[in-house]
């Protein structure tokens, strides 16, 4: 199985998601595993390496359907990854990712604010109960926050990065390639 570690706030990472997205809805076996990088518990202004980011992947973002306009701030993705993992459960994972990444690079939304992820869940067809409830769920939030410390333990710092067989491999992967270890070589 091929795991794509990312987070919202990456532009790479948003061009990994949308690169893998059509290679799992054709088969393939792909986990995607959100993990908020930075850990931050209040949004900040966007990182010179988030803007820089950005602008080095803004056309290849375009070309697979996403514009990416400069964030207005970095909010913390731990709530959203929480709410992904409600959306997973319930078969929504792939428009989830897809609404969250439209939310923040294009619509400048804040993932990192509980109402807002409740309306993109609302959207994207979860219950808004449920959403609310995942969030104000204190022990879901602490098991997907130590989820993410076990992950940065075992050597996953910066984002996208696939994970094959427990081997970490860049996911800016030519396109061959990456459909060669999605479909672990049976295409």
């Amino acid at each position: 199985m091929l795991v794509l570690h990312h987070d919202v706030t990456s532009a790479a990472s948003a061009v990994a998601v949308l690169r893998t997205q059509p290679l799992a809805d054709a088969g393939a076996h792909i986990a995607f595993s959100g993990i908020d990088t930075l850990g931050l518990a209040i949004s900040i202004p966007p990182s010179r390496e988030l803007l820089a980011e950005r602008e080095r992947y803004a056309d290849r973002a375009a070309a697979l359907g996403l514009e990416l306009r400069a964030p207005s701030r970095q909010p913390p993705t731990l709530a959203c990854h929480l709410v992904g993992d409600l959306a997973q459960e319930q078969g929504l994972g792939a428009a989830w990712r897809l609404a969250c990444l439209r939310a923040f690079w294009t619509e400048d939304r804040d993932v990192g604010d509980h109402g807002e992820l409740v309306a993109l869940g609302r959207d994207i067809g979860l219950d808004a109960a449920e959403v609310t409830a995942r969030l104000d769920d204190r022990a879901a939030m602490q098991g997907l926050r130590s989820r993410m410390v076990a992950q940065r333990n075992r050597g996953i710092g910066g984002v996208p990065v696939l994970e094959v067989d427990g081997a970490f491999v860049p996911a800016d992967l030519a396109d061959a390639d990456l459909e060669q270890l999605a479909f672990g070589g049976t295409r």
